[in-house]
């Protein structure tokens, strides 16, 4: 073969390459699965909402939606990981209202929640309840309050760990209401509630879903949203109880790193707006004692602005310092 050969050869390949680089390049997204990554176990919360949420994406978009667990210090090993994924599309998270927190508490919090994600849409929120050990005569939250100030130190309330929603939901109580109880630590939401039924421990703010099932072996004072639950429509919120200013609502959404370009964005967040207007997966939600609920991507970035400066004051009135 002489070099002129050759050389038509390689432009051949070359022209080759970029031809189907470019195809590659003009495949609609998603061209190959999704990972959402669930910074906590399989079985919970965030785990269920994910997948019901893959399951829909799935159909509206033609590519599998595959949920992957990487819990670990907090949440902060599977966030972390998608802060450092490829803002291609292909790596999202099932994020949590608490993370706009986590730097109050945590002092090795390693990214930046506005500049190092891209909000992509909410997908639901849901509000937590104050449950107390049905041995205590209280049957208000002023009852309730009453009781604990006469007992400073002597009371106990179960805690899943800072920088959770049922922390934050107990710190905002106990400094509202002049409150000076023990925390007690905890894996999961399962372990607290079965120590507050027992009288283990005096009270526990926890997933309306718990609340629910063991409503007749606890007694539920409250939910920390500023509407009450439609699983639980005779318990008052905790501003209807007594303390107007109250207001702690946990909430989903979805993200991914930083630098995911617009028409990816718009994609997943269109496809997410359809699969939370149907009425199986809003069931499924709803049931499990969450809304459905989505947002603009700019929206949801307000969202997490807002949150940081109130849980930024919540943690300074009650003097929570980052460990």
């Amino acid at each position: 073969m002489n070099t002129l050969q050759r050389g038509c050869r390689l432009i051949i390949a070359a022209i080759a390459a970029a031809c189907a680089s470019a195809a590659i390049a003009a495949d609609p997204y998603p061209a190959k699965p999704v990972r959402i990554i669930v910074a906590a176990g399989a079985g919970g919360g965030d785990d269920f909402a994910a997948r019901q949420l893959a399951f829909k994406l799935n159909d509206l978009l033609g590519q599998q939606f595959v949920v992957e667990n990487r819990p670990g210090a907090g949440g902060m090993i599977g966030q972390t990981f998608v802060a450092k994924s490829a803002p291609d599309g292909y790596t999202l998270l099932l994020a949590g209202g608490s993370m706009a927190g986590a730097r109050y508490v945590n002092a090795n919090v390693s990214y930046d929640l506005l500049r190092d994600f891209t909000p992509i849409s909410l997908i639901e929120t849901s509000p937590f309840a104050l449950v107390i050990h049905a041995g205590i005569p209280a049957r208000s939250v002023g009852e309730f309050v009453a009781q604990a100030r006469s007992r400073p130190g002597k009371m106990s309330y179960g805690s899943l760990g800072a920088g959770q929603i049922p922390y934050w939901s107990a710190v905002l109580f106990n400094s509202m209401a002049g409150i000076d109880a023990i925390e007690i630590h905890y894996k999961s939401p399962a372990d607290a509630m079965v120590d507050v039924i027992t009288g283990r421990i005096d009270y526990f703010f926890a997933p309306i879903v718990s609340a629910v099932a063991n409503k007749d072996k606890s007694r539920a004072l409250a939910v920390t949203t500023r509407a009450r639950s439609e699983v639980l429509p005779d318990v008052p919120t905790m501003a209807e109880a007594g303390l107007p200013a109250y207001d702690m609502p946990s909430w989903r959404s979805i993200m991914g790193p930083a630098g995911m370009s617009p028409e990816v964005v718009e994609t997943l967040n269109s496809a997410i707006a359809r699969s939370l207007t149907s009425s199986d997966l809003r069931e499924r939600f709803l049931k499990a004692g969450s809304v459905p609920a989505a947002s603009t991507p700019a929206e949801l970035r307000r969202r997490y602005e807002e949150w940081i400066d109130i849980f930024g004051k919540i943690a300074k009135d009650a003097g929570v310092k980052p460990l």
